[in-house]
């Protein structure tokens, strides 16, 4: 199909994407087909938009550029802003007269649909894969369940945390006074689910430019998460001893650490895997002691008296710029780089100039500098070039141009709730 998209110029810029997903995983997913060309359309529930816009009245204030929730906070929400650049905005209610049937029409039309509901709730929409591939058999549905479409979690709900505990992440992760399993963070497990639906759904592409036809598509989320863990489980399937938790430390590499450095909060880590970087570690911090110390001459050593080495390293780093330590670090070969925190990677000139961070406004959100993705193509580099759409922002546009509705038309679809161009804000109890 050819649904060219006018504004990138990528590899995806002759397909067309129905975006029915919510938080970051699905939007992340659909995100990347945007950043590579393709023309994504946001589809949204008047009484269900994507739960990144935030509370339809407003939630908490960090979320909001100035900390200003302004007229309409579902459009000023960052999180949403951050994940659903380069698409376009239909809200649709598929359960209102008429709404399946314009759903049906966008899927005739399009290449992709992307959803990351929990299994079934496509095809009790009547809009699964079989439905849809009556109206067009070159469709390709991306579903992303949490816990996979069969077995006893499959109808469990999924977030970052849930999934990363569940896919025995967690359990690696910890200290070595405490039992308790640590997360990485809020949700970990989401780029890594929508980075795989993405590559899925390029794969399908290639499969479909062979054999003509579309597929179904699943990709469980925690499966997706669990091969950054492979080796681990199969060290323990071999009969292997457990990974130690003890925090940062690993055996075999000491230091390998986050030590402290001039300033509040401030952190630079460091690494020494091997003679070579243990010698030069030792050189640059001043310590010619602990190199030519005998005990200290193995990584079986090293990791047994860590407390010393760390000391150490930490008395070094505590006098100096983070930046500079890891500066210094790396010219002699020893890895080290600085803790960033958000106001670091938002000013970095390295991550501007590589087009990783770019400036762009958003009619009610300002301008403000928003991350890319890691990849760049040469000849067809694709991008960022619009924000996120605003709630209903392209009802007409989608409606009159792609379906070639007349305004009479699109009109009764408003009579009706099939369409809409605010979110029902429901009241509270």
């Amino acid at each position: 199909m050819n649904h060219t998209n006018t504004t990138l110029t990528g590899p995806l810029s002759d397909i067309r994407v129905l975006d029915m997903t919510t938080a970051w995983a699905g939007p992340m997913a659909s995100r990347s087909l945007a950043w590579l060309g393709a023309d994504v359309i946001k589809i949204e529930a008047p009484g269900r938009p994507d739960g990144w816009r935030g509370f339809l009245t407003g939630g908490a204030a960090h979320h909001y550029p100035d900390l200003e929730h302004g007229a309409r906070p579902y459009n000023r929400d960052l999180l949403f802003n951050t994940q659903n650049h380069d698409k376009r905005s239909l809200v649709l209610d598929l359960k209102a007269p008429h709404g399946r049937d314009v759903f049906l029409e966008l899927a005739a039309l399009s290449d992709i649909v992307v959803a990351n509901f929990t299994p079934g709730v496509l095809d009790r929409l009547r809009i699964g894969y079989d439905d849809l591939a009556e109206v067009n058999d070159q469709i390709i549905v991306v579903e992303m369940p949490a816990f996979g479409s069969t077995g006893p979690m499959a109808s469990h709900f999924g977030m970052g945390k849930t999934m990363e505990a569940a896919c025995g992440m967690a359990d690696l992760m910890g200290y070595g006074d405490d039992d308790r399993p640590v997360l990485t963070g809020p949700a970990i497990l989401d780029p890594i689910g929508g980075l795989n639906a993405a590559n899925a759904a390029v794969a399908a592409l290639e499969l479909r430019a062979e054999t003509g036809i579309g597929c179904h598509i699943e990709v469980a989320q925690t499966e997706a998460a669990a091969h950054w863990i492979g080796e681990l489980f199969l060290n323990e399937l071999g009969g292997g001893a457990p990974q130690i938790k003890d925090g940062n430390r690993i055996p075999g590499v000491t230091p390998h650490e986050a030590f402290p450095a001039l300033g509040d909060d401030q952190w630079v880590v460091v690494a020494a895997r091997d003679e070579q970087e243990w010698q030069s570690l030792c050189e640059v911090i001043g310590r010619p002691d602990l190199a030519a110390d005998s005990e200290l001459a193995n990584p079986d050593g090293r990791y047994r008296r860590k407390d010393d080495v760390e000391s150490a390293v930490a008395e070094w780093t505590a006098q100096r710029d983070k930046r500079a330590a890891a500066t210094l670090l790396q010219a002699a070969g020893v890895p080290a780089a600085p803790v960033c925190d958000g106001a670091d990677v938002a000013g970095d000139p390295g991550l501007v100039a590589s087009g990783m961070l770019q400036e762009i406004t958003h009619p009610e959100a300002g301008t403000h500098i928003y991350p890319g993705l890691a990849y760049r193509l040469d000849r067809t580099p694709g991008g960022m070039s619009r924000p996120a759409p605003l709630f209903a922002e392209h009802n007409e546009e989608i409606l009159s141009e792609m379906l070639s509705k007349s305004e009479e038309q699109i009109a009764a679809l408003a009579a009706t709730a099939t369409i809409s161009d605010t979110p029902v804000i429901k009241p509270t109890k």
